[in-house]
């Protein structure tokens, strides 16, 4: 069994929260700026309440993400130094294990010491602070291309990373 996937989770999404908060942003300013012409055929999806509620349900899924990056940078400065470095190079900037392992001058088999070490430390941190993998599960498998990552780690080996095109990028800010 596989043990932090929800860490590795945030961790990888932690890269493109940004990118799809400022998606969303653009949804929300063409949606509103849309809403001046309401009524004619379309009224049934132009009205003030359902373009309200569009705005709202955009704005909410926007703070979550903020959420989660505020909670993935607390986690990250809570972690030893050497751990939040070897967490942000795998995950976030998304090296391959060996590349870091050389870097900082390690075997393959203590760079994977660390990096188990570092992700449960991680974790503990999200635990301790209320995210725990019954809250995050709830809250952010509506997300889904966090539910994507989710998966990819619960049935990938541990060398691969989830990738996202800039196109899917644009395709989640619409989900």
């Amino acid at each position: 069994m596989q043990k932090n996937i929800w860490a590795k989770t945030i961790l990888t999404s932690y890269r493109f929260l940004e990118k799809v908060s400022d998606a969303i942003d653009r949804l929300v300013e063409t949606r509103a700026l849309n809403s001046f012409y309401m009524g004619g055929n379309n009224f049934s999806q132009n009205n003030v309440f359902v373009v309200s509620e569009s705005l709202i349900n955009l704005t909410e899924r926007k703070k979550k993400l903020i959420n989660l990056k505020v909670v993935c940078d607390q986690s990250l400065r809570s972690c030893k130094e050497e751990y939040a470095q070897i967490l942000i190079e795998r995950y976030i900037d998304g090296d391959k294990a060996k590349e870091i392992a050389e870097r900082h001058e390690l075997s393959m088999r203590t760079y994977f010491r660390r990096l188990e070490s570092a992700e449960g430390e991680f974790s503990a941190y999200l635990s301790r602070n209320g995210y725990t993998e019954k809250f995050l599960a709830k809250t952010l498998l509506s997300e889904k291309w966090i539910y994507e990552i989710y998966s990819k780690f619960s049935s990938i080996p541990r060398e691969e990373l989830f990738q996202i095109s800039e196109s899917y990028l644009k395709k989640i800010a619409l989900s």
